[in-house]
């Protein structure tokens, strides 16, 4: 089962089980030349836990917000 979307505002905190990924995330808005691969090695997790708490998204540009797993 996919993760549900949580409506967070900004660097509000949640935690999210059912897919692949469960723990805590926060909301990032993305900056100038972020992608998902840039992402994954700044939130020390992977392209596909992204993808998958974002699975409306196909694309990161500046300004768009999304959950990134809160690093410990």
């Amino acid at each position: 089962m996919p993760n549900e979307m949580i409506p967070l505002d900004e660097n509000e905190l949640a935690f999210v089980s059912g897919g692949a990924y469960t723990g805590s995330v926060i909301v990032y808005t993305a900056r100038q030349g972020d992608d998902f691969r840039s992402l994954s090695m700044r939130f020390n997790t992977t392209v596909a836990v992204i993808q998958e708490l974002n699975p409306a998204l196909t694309a990161v540009s500046a300004g768009t917000r999304l959950l990134v797993p809160l690093q410990t």
